[in-house]
């Protein structure tokens, strides 16, 4: 019991030493950190009392299971090996608990890349999806039916969020008809998901995907075609010579979309 409570005091007393290191701002309550590897963390305080990390590359805990990454690119390469020897993939699989592990680590995954789509990191949001989006297409390849649908029914958010990305890239360059096309080639993507999901009687998810994902990028679309409309418009005022100064404030104060997810 006393052993106990000396580890208890050890442990506060070091959490206390880091929040107080931190010197908590309500103006800035996401730090970005480099450490000796290299790596960057990301601290986030919701308030002065609560500390939480994501490390921004590799796995979010920046664990290294079996000196990797993630758990994914070692079965990645189990699945090379296995490709090596046998001169092909049929016949590769995992076990239970692997895909187990899988879906917990990309479910913290999507747990980063949401957190990173609020801050604008959308490179790291695009490299995330499309790894979330890899074990998905894994898991349909080699595990068995019911185990594969528990990973890929989230497919279509997935793309929904890694299309997003690409246009917000885009879209952070300047070039606005370059998002729409982004979106336009995704929307085919997530279309032949949606046929995917049919053919496989899997209509609850195809509903969803159209009803929602599809739907929120026809809807972002649509936005940023109004932004570039909005933008010829100004650019043809300062051809003829009007006042733009009210024009120019609301391009300024354009929301380029809302409430998506």
């Amino acid at each position: 019991m006393k052993e106990d409570i000396a580890k208890n005091t050890r442990i506060i007393d070091a959490i206390d030493d880091i929040l107080d290191s931190l010197a908590y701002d309500v103006e800035k309550p996401v730090k970005t950190l480099k450490i000796a590897d290299g790596r960057e963390v990301v601290l986030i305080q919701a308030n002065a009392f609560t500390l939480s990390r994501i490390y921004a590359t590799g796995r979010p805990d920046g664990k290294r299971p079996h000196g990797r990454d993630s758990y994914m690119e070692y079965f990645k390469e189990q699945l090379e090996d296995y490709k090596d020897t046998h001169g092909t993939d049929e016949g590769f699989s995992l076990t239970a608990e692997d895909w187990r592990t899988l879906y917990r680590e990309s479910h913290d995954r999507y747990v980063r890349y949401l957190f990173f789509s609020g801050i604008r990191r959308w490179e790291d949001v695009k490299r995330d999806t499309e790894t979330n989006i890899a074990v998905a297409d894994l898991a349909k390849k080699f595990a068995p039916d019911e185990v594969a649908w528990d990973i890929y029914q989230h497919k279509g958010y997935m793309l929904m969020m890694n299309i997003i990305s690409q246009a917000e890239i885009s879209m952070t360059h300047g070039n606005l008809n370059e998002a729409m096309e982004k979106i336009d080639n995704g929307m085919n993507v997530i279309g032949r998901f949606c046929g995917e999901c049919l053919r496989e009687g899997r209509e609850d998810v195809e509903n969803i995907t159209r009803e929602r994902y599809m739907n929120n990028l026809v809807q972002l679309r649509s936005d940023i075609e109004s932004v570039e409309s909005r933008l010829q418009e100004r650019m043809n005022r300062r051809r003829t010579g009007i006042d733009e100064a009210e024009f120019d404030q609301e391009i300024d104060d354009e929301e380029w979309y809302e409430g998506l997810a």
